[in-house]
């Protein structure tokens, strides 16, 4: 199961069991592997470097493609002894998905099926602040290039200890979630289905962080509405990629069933970026179904107290159906 932007595995077990992601599938039977990324809370072991070095956050999500996903895909099979397993996808963990079997195709191998959740594209289509944020990007790209070359790139933290602490914990206005809710509906519709006595918790814990240069990459793919490498410079791009310009990620290349799972209500990956990015970068005939969640925001999919009868029942009948060889249109 791989999380969201800034989010980390602790995003799948922040309910109660019934209503927790990873827990539902456990209990269906089903053996549970959670990926940290780079850069979260239990993510920041590295061979030779320390956090505190500027080049460990010198990231993008062409490194979480490249690298995290088939590490973490490599150790679930090689713990398992089996040839190949599910991926299960949250916002950015559905953008890596596809990232990594398109970049890497003998991953789709190792791969039986995509279950995409809040599935991303440019975020070129989203709502709320994080469309003023990603305009405000074309504006201030000469300042981003100096700041990356000058500067490098830099952990953003957005768990328990920064931004909640410094926002919520001590506001003479948090009252009954009040802080909360404000600042959560800057970035997504207000939620209708997350448990409200959970609600200061769940703020807190579900964030982790990540790095500047992550944020940039998706500032970069909504700007352009292109799915893309990241564009760097000329020069390191032709070092990297052979050409001056970063090349799109080629869909075409994925050849596993994908399931989507997406609301009209989320604001973070719209219906607008299914119909116009998603569905038109991948083959039709492998899109085998795709569930609308009425009312749903971006982080009910993994924390509403009803994802289970939403989403990870409906995923682990799909899961228990193709093991028997039974796997059927899911709609």
């Amino acid at each position: 199961m791989a999380p969201g932007v800034v989010g980390g595995a602790s995003q799948f077990f922040l309910n109660p069991p019934e209503s927790s992601p990873a827990f539902i599938l456990a209990d269906a039977g089903i053996d549970v592997f959670l990926l940290n990324y780079r850069g979260t809370t239990y993510g920041k072991r590295h061979i030779t470097l320390q956090p505190r070095n500027n080049k460990f956050w010198q990231f993008t999500l062409d490194e979480l493609a490249k690298y995290d996903a088939p590490a973490a895909i490599n150790k679930v099979l090689a713990v398992t002894g089996k040839k190949s397993l599910y991926w299960i996808g949250h916002s950015q963990g559905t953008a890596v998905g596809f990232m990594t079997l398109a970049d890497n195709p003998k991953y789709n191998r190792k791969v039986k099926a995509l279950f995409q959740l809040g599935p991303a594209g440019t975020s070129g289509y989203a709502k709320g602040m994080m469309r003023f944020a990603f305009l405000a990007f074309k504006n201030i790209k000469p300042l981003v290039d100096l700041y990356r070359i000058a500067l490098g790139s830099h952990e953003i933290i957005f768990g328990q200890d920064s931004v909640y602490i410094s926002l919520c914990e001590f506001s003479p206005f948090n009252v009954s979630g009040v802080c909360e809710h404000g600042i959560y509906s800057l970035f997504d519709s207000l939620t209708i289905s997350l448990n409200a006595t959970q609600e200061s918790e769940l703020f807190a814990d579900e964030h982790s962080g990540t790095s500047t240069w992550i944020l940039l990459h998706w500032a970069q793919m909504a700007a352009r509405q292109t799915v893309e490498h990241m564009d760097h410079n000329p020069i390191i791009n032709l070092v990297r990629y052979g050409q001056e310009t970063p090349p799109p990620y080629n869909y075409t290349n994925i050849n596993v069933p994908v399931y989507l799972f997406w609301s009209k209500d989320d604001w973070m990956t719209t219906a607008e970026e299914i119909e116009h990015i998603i569905l038109k970068m991948l083959r039709k005939e492998i899109v085998k179904g795709g569930r609308e969640i009425p009312r749903y925001s971006h982080a009910d999919f993994i924390e509403a107290t009803d994802c289970a009868d939403m989403v990870f029942n409906p995923i682990s009948e799909i899961i228990r159906k193709q093991e028997i060889g039974m796997c059927d249109l899911y709609e």
